[in-house]
């Protein structure tokens, strides 16, 4: 009977991720404008535009080419740079290859998800069918989707984090016959995984010091060997990712890509903390999101706290017990969980890109889910133990899918300002705003005033807290962003340079012009 329920499971698995995948590319079947509403975020937007502007010759820019910026994640942006080079720079048709690209990335991830799975499962004794349900947990999980195709690095950093623990665990269980190539490799993801975003730090070095302890407490390694063990590898990672470091420091005075000190100016300590349980448990399972107005309440937090608790610890028992390599990656993962749960909690603004910071963990959370659904099943169902984590992984796709299908190519929340802008600003005129990554994508000629992408504009918040004279001192002729925009006018007389021209609450649009 237990094979018959988990051939059953294995078709549900497979119905499910062609269903997925149907959804990630149903923007480029049904066309504008769900194809340029479809996934795509207000950031994701930003990344697209210096991609483009890489393509066609005006390097590393927005704004028409007129600012240069770091403020992106390099490896993603010089990838989706490929679809405009090989278009001239065509936005639409570049758009479509990019969402076909986006959802071969997450084939990937997909199918990286359940090698690391198998990885995890087989020595506990779990069947190839539960890795599978891991993979499709991910692949058909609503807020995931979203934020492996969003525009910006999730998926690719996933797919990279994915390959290194995968690689990990060969160079671990090769010991002291591990051979140089393995070395290389394993150096090389870690490096890549960083250039992927830059919080994948914590995944290098929570491996590398998992790797040394593992080397002197296993393996007995004196301090010469232990040193030149560590030398090769530590060289191929550090050339990794040095051209990026030295140009953010030539160019921008800090390795750091303006875009992370721009969206930390506002943060407090602990200004996320509230919100870690509620994220961390989206990602553990990804088939029941919840709402953000529900995410900090303090049951809430108790519940979502106590159960990713609850399923780690039962996870991180069981691989422990099976040691080797499962227990050292597992242990390397959840390190870097853990530091990008505490850095995004504590140290970071920007509360509302929570889920997606946290979104790369996912696959070491729902194998962890997996690893718990089958131990509880097992105790409380006992011979029944496959057929009720069937039903369970059944129904989390269907509901999953039946998130996942509403409408998620359309409503992005600034086509209401691109509109506008299209239908009364000339392509030659300069627009300003604070968000500019859909507005920037679509006119050109478009100024971003809160940093992320204009050192400029970063410098002026930095030195007198707001880019009001900035923005007077500059060649913009139009504001135009969210309807809080029109409030500019009251202050730091702001007024007796632009006045008001649209200030429509319901549609969420404010417009000022140059007097």
């Amino acid at each position: 009977m237990s094979r018959l329920d988990e051939r059953l499971l294995l078709r549900a698995i497979f119905l499910a991720l062609l269903v997925a995948l149907a959804l990630r590319m149903a923007p480029v079947v049904l066309g504008m404008p769900a194809l340029a509403q479809g996934y795509v975020t207000e950031d994701g937007y930003l990344m697209l535009t210096v991609a483009r502007n890489l393509a066609i010759g005006l390097g590393l820019s927005v704004s028409d080419g007129t600012i240069a910026t770091n403020g992106v994640q390099p490896l993603a942006t010089l990838i989706y740079a490929v679809p405009y080079a090989l278009t001239s720079g065509d936005k639409v048709t570049s758009l479509q290859l990019l969402h076909a690209l986006w959802a071969a990335i997450a084939v990937a991830g997909g199918f990286a998800v359940r090698a690391f799975a198998g990885r995890i499962l087989g020595p506990m004794g779990l069947g190839p069918v539960w890795a599978w349900l891991a993979a499709a947990l991910w692949f058909c999980g609503p807020l995931l989707a979203r934020h492996s195709m969003n525009g910006l690095e999730t998926g690719l950093y996933t797919l990279l984090i994915l390959l290194a623990c995968l690689q990990f665990m060969r160079v671990v269980e090769r010991g002291t016959e591990v051979s140089t190539g393995n070395l290389v490799l394993m150096a090389a993801l870690l490096g890549l995984v960083f250039l992927g975003r830059n919080d994948g730090i914590f995944l290098v070095f929570s491996f590398f010091v998992v790797w040394l302890v593992h080397a002197v407490t296993t393996l007995g390694l004196g301090m010469g060997d232990l040193l030149r063990r560590l030398a090769l590898p530590a060289v191929v990672c550090a050339s990794v990712v040095a051209p990026w470091l030295i140009h953010n420091q030539l160019l921008f005075g800090s390795v750091v890509p303006i875009s992370g000190p721009a969206q930390s100016m506002t943060a407090a300590f602990g200004n996320n903390a509230t919100l870690v349980p509620a994220v961390l448990f989206e990602q553990m399972f990804p088939m029941l999101p919840i709402p953000g107005r529900f995410e900090q309440m303090p049951a809430v937090m108790a519940v979502a706290g106590s159960a990713v608790l609850g399923v780690l610890a039962l996870f991180v028992w069981r691989s422990w017990r099976v040691g080797g390599a499962v227990r050292l990656v597992v242990m390397g993962y959840l390190f870097h969980a853990i530091a990008v749960s505490t850095y995004y909690g504590l140290f970071f603004g920007a509360a509302h890109f929570m889920s997606r910071y946290t979104a790369p963990l996912a696959p070491l959370l729902i194998v962890a889910l997996v690893v718990a659904g089958w131990e509880t099943a097992r105790l409380m169902a006992r011979q029944r133990a496959v057929a009720v984590l069937s039903v369970l992984g059944i129904a989390s796709l269907v509901l999953s899918l039946g998130l996942l299908s509403r409408s998620p190519w359309s409503g992005q929340g600034h086509f209401q300002v691109v509109r506008w802008v299209d239908e009364n600003v000339p392509a030659d005129t300069w627009v300003g705003a604070v968000q500019t990554g859909t507005l920037g994508y679509w006119h050109d000629r478009t100024i971003n005033l809160d940093g992320k992408v204009n050192p400029l504009a970063l410098d002026a918040r930095r030195q007198i807290g707001h880019v009001l004279h900035y923005v007077t001192a500059s060649e913009i002729t139009y504001l135009a962003d969210w309807v809080g925009i029109a409030g500019w006018v009251d202050r730091e007389g702001f007024g007796a340079y632009f006045e008001v021209v649209e200030e429509d609450p319901n549609a969420n649009l404010g417009v000022l012009r140059r007097r």
